[in-house]
């Protein structure tokens, strides 16, 4: 195994100096909450433009008139695509009372049958974690939202053998104050929350210091986007799963970050507007 460029230890030092270098107009990042601090605080010390990409923890809204089997479906794609390992994956499903029960059935059938292995394999949904302190990470989150009480419905366990794989997780009964509901989860566990209403509905998916994506499902798509309005994120989607696209600005609000990639309003974030005025 080769050493590494830079020291863990020096990475903050050299990630100042090659921000503050005259050579440097701006800087943009995508990573996480501490990365994204230390290179925010850096590009404003050198008065610097930065954009910044972070972290999430997306609500996946589901109504009652929502199409329930649908909305399920679509919700073990948006939770484990990538393994769970991306900013944009949906990880607080907060559903309406009213169909809570038929979804959260669909929904743990569709998970039990991700297949967990090799990533190379045709079948395989779920890979590995690239490190065991990834995987004990989520260990810690599931296990401390079951002790503040969360109820486990399925997985909730690594896998034994070779690799750092984690079985496919849900959790019910969660809400703020458990890991699985406050912090990001960037892995296979999910987090389902019921909602007494549309109300209650928005009042969860706000009750996160997250707001990059948002997806919500319902029959009438004019009341998903009503509520959505109400909903601090960058992005909303109604009825269908938060995804990027490049002709179209991407990034979040709050924690999750500031700026935006992507589309016409990336060129103008790195775009100085210069005034001319030109007398005769």
């Amino acid at each position: 195994m080769t050493a590494p460029v830079v020291a863990d230890g020096d990475v903050p030092d050299v990630t100042a100096r090659l921000i503050e270098d005259d050579r440097v107009a701006a800087v943009t990042l995508t990573g996480s909450n501490r990365a994204g601090a230390a290179v925010g605080s850096a590009a404003g010390r050198a008065a610097k433009k930065s954009v910044l990409e972070l972290g999430g923890s997306d609500a996946f809204v589901v109504l009652d008139d929502a199409d329930v089997e649908t909305a399920a479906a679509a919700a073990v794609r948006a939770r484990f695509t990538n393994s769970g390992q991306s900013c944009v994956c949906a990880k607080r499903f907060i559903v309406d009372a009213r169909v809570a029960d038929a979804f959260t059935a669909a929904f743990v059938a569709g998970v039990e049958a991700l297949q967990v292995g090799d990533p190379r394999a045709p079948d395989t949904r779920i890979g590995p974690f690239a490190r065991p302190d990834l995987r004990s990470a989520i260990q810690r989150q599931v296990e401390e939202s079951v002790a503040a009480g969360g109820r486990l419905l399925t997985g909730g366990t690594p896998v034994p053998g070779d690799g750092f794989f984690y079985r496919p997780t849900v959790l019910a009964d969660t809400g703020p104050g458990m890991p699985a509901f406050d912090e990001e989860t960037f892995g296979p566990p999910a987090a389902l929350t019921v909602a007494q209403d549309d109300e209650d509905a928005v009042r969860l998916a706000n009750a996160t210091a997250y707001g990059l994506g948002l997806s919500v499902w319902t029959a009438d798509p004019g009341r998903g986007v009503a509520l959505a309005r109400r909903i601090t994120s960058g992005a909303a989607f109604a009825n269908a799963i938060v995804a990027s696209d490049p002709r179209l600005p991407f990034g979040g609000t709050k924690r999750s970050g500031y700026g935006r990639e992507l589309a016409a309003a990336c060129v103008r974030e790195f775009t100085n507007m210069r005034t001319y005025w030109i007398s005769t």
